[in-house]
Parts: C-alpha cells; structure tokens; sequence
C-alpha cells in the first residue's frame, strides 16, 4: 500500500488541477488545537469539557491539548497547512496507510497559494514538527467512527515525520516528506468521517473567519435553519481569548461574522442575552446561500455514479448503520455518513433510495423500544420513497425533523413525564408525521404562504430542546 501511495503522490505532482473540495476530518474541525489568538501565550494548554448525555448516563468529556515548551501551540499557519495536507489526502485512494507520502514543497505552496521560498521549506518543517511534538489528551471526547467509540487516550495527530533522506519504518530511505498518522485520524478518513470543505473559498476568508467556516460547515448540515453557541464556548473552541464586555466581544468577531455573511456563507447573526449573566452572551447563526449551495453540490456528486470503485472501499460503506447510541448532535452521523458513504450505488434513483433508507434506519435503531427487521426496508420504499403523496415534501428534511421529534419525546419518557413517543409502531408514527406535514404545506399553500423557489426552512425549531443546538460542541 505504501508503493501504491508513491506511485499516486508521484502522478499527482503533474496535476495543476485544485479539486473544489477537500475532505476534512470531523474532530479536528469541531474541537480547538489551532491557536488563532496572536498575543496568547504560546505554550498554554488548549483544554475544552463538557458534561453529556448518550441513553441514560450523564458524563464529563475532556479535550486538551499540550503543546511542547520548544515548539508552543500549532497556529494559524499550521492549521493551513494541515488543509493542504488534508487536500492531497483526499485524492488518494482509500485505504490510507502509514507512511503516507506528503506532498513536496513545492506542490505545498502551490496548494497554499504562495511562493516556494526558503523561509516557506523552514515554516512547512517547524510547522509539521510543531504539530508532531504537540499532545491530546482526550477523555471520551474523541470519536473513531471505525470503531463506534469514543477515545479514552492520550495521542499525536502525526506520530512521527520523515523527511527526506530520513529512515522509514521499513528500513528505507525517504525519498520525500512521509508522515505517519495517528490511528484515530487514518481510521476516520478511511470511514469517511469528513466534511468535505471548499478549499478555495476556506483560503480567501481570515483566520477567524476560516476557523468559523470550518465549525459552522459540520453544523449547519445537521441544524440548517440555525445553531447557537454561547460566546464563552466560542472562545474555547475557535480558541480565542475571552472578551469581559459585550462591546469588546463584538469587536472581537465582527470582522469574521462580516465576511461570513458578505460571502453568503452567512444570512444573519444575532447576539441575545442570557438571563442573569452579564459577562456571556448567545449568538445565533443562520446559513446562507452559499452553504445551502455546497449541500446541493455535494448531494448531486453522491448520486452521481461512482468511478473507479476498489472492492476495499465497498467494504467500508455501511450499507445499515450499527445499533449504537450516536444521538450525540456534536457528531452528526446522520449527516456527514450520507454524504459519502451512499456514494457507491450504481443509478441516481437507486442513490437517493438508499441515503434516505440509511438516515431512517439510524433513527430507528437508536431506540430499543424499535425492532427494525428486514421487511421494514420494503415497507419503506413501496410506502415511503415510492409514495407520490409525499412529492411535494423533503422527504430527507422530514425524516430529519421526525427524528427531532423522536429525540424530544424520548428524553420525557427517560424522565417520567407525559410524551407521545410510540411504543413500537415507528411506521404509523412516521406516517402521521408526513400526513401532518402535508396537511400543514396544502393549508399554507392555500393561503399563498409559500413561494416559488423558496428556501426549506430545514430543521422545525419550534419544540427542541435548549441543548440541542445551544452550546454543542
């Protein structure tokens, strides 16, 4: 596999094309390991907890990261630099093994937009070695797709760099820059545990507006309405340093909000009040065009036909999601999954079959009150997917939306309290909610209040509960 990947490195440093978008891992997105804060001590800890909830148990996860007294906190340019590793990552073909050849320098500042200087060769190698000596401590905080579990260890995003005329592990000598992944991270790119990210809009923006596209991106797919996060948890994973005033914190973010929202990325933001908290704040985003517009690109490229499909990557495409507790909103399986892992079907229709087949069946087994057998796939193409009734629905936005619901009903029946949360017929459940949804889109097209062309106004937000989109990680 390792030949395989040189010879791939090699027959990409002739290719002058950029692909549009990168495939990114999920953790790193959503969790703080690049410092964007320029007067910040350097050699500080990154530390991030959290108290959540899966099922019935309530636990405290910790992310921190320890950066090397000699080498201080990966930054702005190694967080760039990462992208760019990440963009010649997602051309390779999958699986991804260690040692995985890098690319050369040149290609680097070809794929960063700048020139190939001496100071840039020395900023690439600190900057790899940087991120190589800096350590994560994660307790429950770090989610391997592969294995279904959350990391309970201590690790490096890059275990090791080899470069040139440096010896490999098999005794070699590097003929280039080869790296060697921590498992965690090869095992999710192997997964498809990513977020697929516009390379060339994510270089134009600043650093904090680039940093918020990336948090915001994984968001937004499963929250495409709106996502609020208290400024205070905004600070700790963007990282930024903690303003004490409103006026200051505003300043502080502005810019970065401004660009988003210039750019279309964003609608709106708004600041609002937490009640008897002066020195914290809520701020809501709302998508906008552009977001909405990757989504649609990204979809038509998983019902597009696969091309050069190995028998290895269909092995790693789950085809039915395992029974396991993933309710957690900060990891969004139900989303990032389907963007790539329904790649593989052969036809657009039979594509589109199988991604809504696979977000139904994630809801289904999250609850053990549900007994999914196989006749129920049946049921749901002949009743669901091949009912014209349901044309002028979303039918992907509905399932969603019914799963909100689910989610809400099921955590009053875990507390005692009245709900209406089906004891065992998801499929009448699932089927009122679409009669209802109809009946509520026939009355409001009588009444002239939808129009044509008009954006779906995505997850309902009228009864979920504060945590679901407040203050997720």
């Amino acid at each position: 596999m390792a030949n395989q990947q040189k010879t791939h490195s090699k027959e990409s440093q002739n290719d002058k094309t950029l692909p549009v978008r990168i495939k990114s891992e999920v953790n790193f997105l959503i969790l703080p390991y690049f410092s964007l804060d320029k007067d910040a001590d350097v050699n500080r800890r990154l530390e991030f907890s959290e108290n959540q909830k899966q099922g019935d148990e309530v636990f405290e996860i910790f992310w921190t990261v320890i950066p090397h007294p000699e080498f201080g906190l990966p930054r702005d340019f190694e967080r760039r630099l990462q992208r760019a590793v990440e963009h010649s990552l997602t051309s390779m073909p999958r699986p991804i093994t260690n040692p995985v050849p890098l690319p050369t320098f040149r290609e680097l500042a070809r794929i960063m937009g700048v020139k190939c200087s001496g100071q840039f060769v020395n900023n690439v190698k600190k900057g790899l070695t940087t991120m190589m000596m800096t350590a994560i401590i994660s307790k429950r905080s770090y989610y391997n797709k592969s294995k279904k579990a959350w990391l309970d260890e201590r690790f490096h995003l890059y275990d090791k760099i080899a470069f040139k005329n440096d010896p490999l592990s098999d005794g070699q000598t590097a003929e280039r820059t080869y790296a060697y992944f921590t498992s965690g991270y090869l095992d999710n790119l192997n997964a498809l545990y990513v977020r697929p990210i516009d390379f060339e809009y994510l270089k134009s923006l600043r650093p904090i507006s680039s940093r918020l596209y990336e948090i915001l991106g994984v968001k937004f797919y499963g929250h495409r309405d709106f996502i609020m996060y208290r400024y205070s948890t905004l600070c700790k994973i963007l990282p930024l340093k903690r303003q004490k005033t409103l006026a200051r914190a505003r300043q502080q973010l502005q810019g970065a909000k401004d660009e988003l929202k210039e750019t279309e990325f964003l609608s709106r933001y708004i600041w609002l009040p937490i009640r008897d908290v002066s020195d914290d704040w809520y701020i809501r985003y709302e998508p906008g065009d552009r977001f909405f517009r990757e989504i649609e690109a990204v979809e038509r490229e998983w019902a597009a036909p696969p091309k050069n499909i190995t028998p290895k990557q269909k092995d790693i495409i789950p085809l039915l999601p395992d029974k396991t507790n993933e309710s957690d909103p900060r990891h969004i399986g139900d989303g990032l999954e389907t963007w790539q892992g329904e790649s593989v079907s052969g036809d657009e229709e039979n594509s589109e079959v199988d991604s809504l087949w696979s977000l139904f069946s994630e809801i289904i087994m999250q609850y053990p009150e549900f007994d999914l057998r196989g006749q129920d796939r049946e049921w749901f193409q002949q009743r669901v997917q091949g009912n014209a009734g349901w044309n002028s629905l979303n039918l992907p936005e509905e399932l969603r939306n019914w799963g909100d619901w689910l989610d809400i009903e099921h955590r009053k029946k875990s507390r005692g309290e009245a709900n209406k949360f089906p004891q065992s017929n998801f499929r009448g459940s699932l089927m009122n909610w679409l009669n209802r949804s109809l009946n509520v889109a026939i009355r409001d097209n009588d009444k002239g209040l939808i129009l044509a062309g008009q954006q779906p106004l995505g997850r309902k937000g009228w009864d979920l509960p504060s945590d679901y989109r407040i203050d997720i990680m």
